[in-house]
């Protein structure tokens, strides 16, 4: 398997696992002092990475959420952003240039922020209030996860927190499990550009996993492989991108557990009738030794990106096009 590390993965997940206290204390903190709502924003894919954690307190919280692109954010302000606010903001470098931009103007308005970055003492920590260095740990996005649901339990919306937390600790094996059964999968759609690329192709997903699908389209088909892609949400494909779907066509949706799924499968049972080429990465297909049934849905996003991680790795090998050209993006100013 191309850049597999069994011993890596689980070290990686026992490393952010480890961190639970700081996460832990960071949502008593922010439940102590008091809110109104929470803000989850940050910039490209890693708002995407936040999108799932949002939308699962709307589903399971009273608590108002709600996500702002940074930049549209600064330009137009929200009165929904007050002092009374808790903001959620990630990046992986720590040095994101909107994501530093709009902690400070977050917190020039005295909205309480929280920060989860890979580098230490990043811009992004200075400019937070609370912020947790998951260093090499990896999920990264389950930072995310880690603080909503001690929240939720916290405001006695989440009563499982106690169990889930602890099943937690088995997630570095059980991403080893994903990893190897999706391999065979990622291998034929990387195949399918063994002899030239797609013209282009569609992705689907909804709910708790639209963000990673997005993500996928976006960060990776895009952004690291110059693919043409179009990405829409399975609730909105019936809307205007129903009419690119034709034979030869590639057609992929990310499909997880939670309860959006059945709009997953309305597009599928579409897409059936009407194309030839459709591959769905469906988190249900594969064990997660150690978590239960009852926690699937909320770990799915993640799921779902470790299967997508062995279509992307294989994709990149095929095409000989590797993961870190770029450009444009951090080459130049604008």
């Amino acid at each position: 398997m191309i850049d597999f590390c069994e011993k890596g993965i689980i070290e990686k997940a026992d490393k952010l696992y480890s961190l639970r206290g700081e996460f832990e204390a960071v949502a008593d903190a922010v439940c102590e002092k008091g809110f109104d709502n929470i803000l989850f924003t940050s910039a490209g894919g890693s708002l995407a990475a936040l999108e799932p954690y949002c939308y699962m307190m709307k589903s399971m919280s009273k608590i108002p959420t709600f996500t702002e692109i940074p930049a549209e954010l600064m330009t137009t302000g929200n009165p929904m952003v007050t002092d009374k606010t808790v903001a959620i903001l990630t990046s992986k470098s720590g040095d994101t240039k909107e994501t530093v931009a709009v902690a400070k103007w977050l917190k020039e308005r005295n909205v309480t922020t929280i920060s989860f970055a890979g580098e230490p003492d990043s811009p992004l920590k200075a400019a937070t209030d609370y912020s947790v260095y998951y260093g090499d740990g990896d999920p990264h996005d389950l930072c995310a996860l880690y603080v909503i649901t001690r929240i939720m339990y916290n405001k006695g919306e989440f009563d499982a927190y106690p169990k889930f937390i602890e099943e937690m600790k088995n997630f570095g094996a059980a991403l080893v499990s994903v990893g190897k059964a999706a391999e065979e999968q990622g291998k034929k759609y990387a195949a399918l550009f063994e002899e030239k690329d797609k013209e282009y192709q569609l992705w689907m997903g909804s709910g708790c996993t639209w963000g990673p699908t997005y993500s996928m389209a976006m960060c990776v088909l895009e952004e690291c492989q110059w693919l043409r892609t179009k990405s829409v949400n399975s609730a909105e494909f019936f809307h205007g991108t129903i009419e690119m779907v034709e034979k030869n066509v590639l057609c992929c949706v990310g499909m997880g557990e939670g309860p959006t799924r059945p709009l997953d499968e309305r597009v599928i049972r579409f897409l059936e009738k009407h194309t030839n080429q459709i591959f769905v990465f469906d988190t249900k297909d594969y064990e997660l030794p150690g978590i239960s049934d009852e926690f699937r849905w909320l770990v799915s996003p993640v799921v779902l990106w470790a299967i997508f991680e062995r279509a992307y790795k294989n994709l990149a090998e095929v095409r000989k096009h590797t993961l870190d050209i770029r450009r444009y993006y951090r080459r130049l100013e604008y």
